[in-house]
C-alpha cells in the first residue's frame, strides 16, 4: 500500500467505521471518471445495478458516480474504510485528498432517532407503503426497549435501501419529527432513479405474494385508526378464522389502536379466507362499510407486488 493510502488508513477508527457524508461523496463525484464502473463492482453493487445507472445517465459521468456513491452509502457496510480500499485498489490515490472524514448529518441524527422517537406510528406508515413486512414488525417490536427497537428499525432502513429510507423519511415527517426528516432528506442527496430494479412486466403471480395481503397492507393505516376489534373478533371467531387464546392476545393490549394492530398482525399472517371474512365483518358495520370498499377496491400493481416482496428477500 503507497505512503499516501497506508497514511489514510492510520486515521483513528472511529472516523474509518463512520459511513461517510453525502456531502463529501458529492465532492469526490467530480475525480472518479471514467473508472465509475469499476469502482461501483470495487464496492459491491451488482452488474444489473450498474448497467441500470448507466442507462439512468447515458452522457453524464459525474451523475453515473453521484448514483454509485449514494447507492453504496446505503449498504450496512459502506465506511470510509471500505471506500479507501476500493479506490487504493482501483489505483484512484489522487482522490484521496478529497476525502474530509465528515460525518453527515444522517449518522449525527441517528443517535437522536434511538434515543427520542416513538415508532409505532412510523410503522404504520411504513407497513402501508409497503417497505416492511408483518415480520419486520414482529421483529422490531420484540425487542423490550424502545432504544433497542428504534436501533433495530433503523439496521434494517439502511440495510434495504433507497426507497425504504425515503418512506421512512416522509413517516418521521408526518409523525411529527419534522426537524430529523429536514436532516435525513437533506443528507440524502438522492435523485429517484435508483429505484427497483426488478422488471415490471412480470405477471403478479410470479411473485408469489398473495394479492389480498397486497390490499389489506397498504390499508394498514386506515384500518388500525378506524375499526373496533369486538365485532370483528367474534365474526372471525364464529368462522374458526380465529381462536379464543387469539382472542385473549387481541384484549391483553391496553389501547384500541394496539388491539387492531394484534389483529392485523394475525390477519397479514393468515389465510384469503380470513381476510375475506374480515372485509364481510367490516361491511356489516355502517362504520366501516366504505372502509371495506376502499379495501376490496385497493389497485395492486407490479411494484406493489415486487416492493413487498423485497421485504421477504
Amino acid at each position: 500500500i503507497s505512503r499516501e493510502v497506508q497514511k489514510d488508513l492510520d486515521q483513528p477508527k472511529e472516523k474509518l467505521f463512520i459511513r461517510p457524508s453525502g456531502s463529501n461523496l458529492q465532492q469526490l463525484s467530480d475525480h472518479i471518471g471514467y473508472q465509475t464502473y469499476q469502482l461501483g463492482i470495487e464496492l459491491g453493487l451488482k452488474v444489473v445495478e450498474m448497467q441500470q445507472i448507466e442507462r439512468n445517465h447515458v452522457t453524464n459521468l459525474r451523475s453515473q458516480t453521484e448514483e454509485v456513491l449514494n447507492k453504496w452509502r446505503r449498504h450496512p457496510e459502506a465506511t470510509y474504510e471500505v471506500l479507501l480500499k476500493a479506490l487504493y485498489r482501483l489505483e484512484l490515490s489522487s482522490v484521496l485528498p478529497y476525502i474530509t472524514y465528515e460525518e453527515g448529518l444522517a449518522e449525527q441524527a441517528e443517535e437522536r432517532i434511538i434515543q427520542d422517537i416513538e415508532i409505532s406510528q412510523i410503522l404504520d406508515y411504513m407497513m402501508s407503503h409497503l417497505v416492511i413486512s408483518s415480520d419486520d414488525r414482529r421483529r422490531i417490536e420484540h425487542h423490550a426497549g424502545q432504544d433497542d427497537q428504534n436501533k433495530n428499525l433503523i439496521e434494517l432502513v439502511n440495510k434495504r435501501g433507497e426507497s425504504t429510507y425515503n418512506v421512512f423519511v416522509d413517516a418521521l415527517r408526518i409523525s411529527g419529527y419534522k426537524d430529523l426528516a429536514d436532516e435525513l432528506k437533506y443528507d440524502s442527496q438522492e435523485e429517484g432513479s435508483g429505484e427497483a430494479l426488478e422488471p415490471q412486466n412480470k405477471g403478479l403471480s410470479e411473485w408469489n405474494v398473495p394479492v389480498y395481503k397486497v390490499r389489506l397492507q397498504k390499508n394498514y393505516s386506515n384500518i388500525v385508526h378506524c375499526i373496533n376489534h369486538e365485532n370483528i373478533v367474534d365474526h372471525l371467531i364464529s368462522f374458526d378464522i380465529l381462536t379464543i387464546a387469539d382472542s385473549q392476545m387481541i384484549n391483553a393490549c391496553p389501547a384500541q389502536i394496539q388491539k387492531n394492530r394484534k389483529l392485523m398482525d394475525i390477519l397479514l399472517h393468515g389465510s384469503e379466507k380470513g381476510f375475506i371474512e374480515f372485509l364481510k365483518s367490516i361491511r356489516e358495520d355502517s362504520v366501516t362499510t366504505e372502509l371495506a370498499e376502499e379495501i376490496e377496491s385497493t389497485l395492486v400493481t407490479s411494484r406493489d407486488i415486487s416492493t413487498m416482496y423485497g421485504c421477504y428477500k
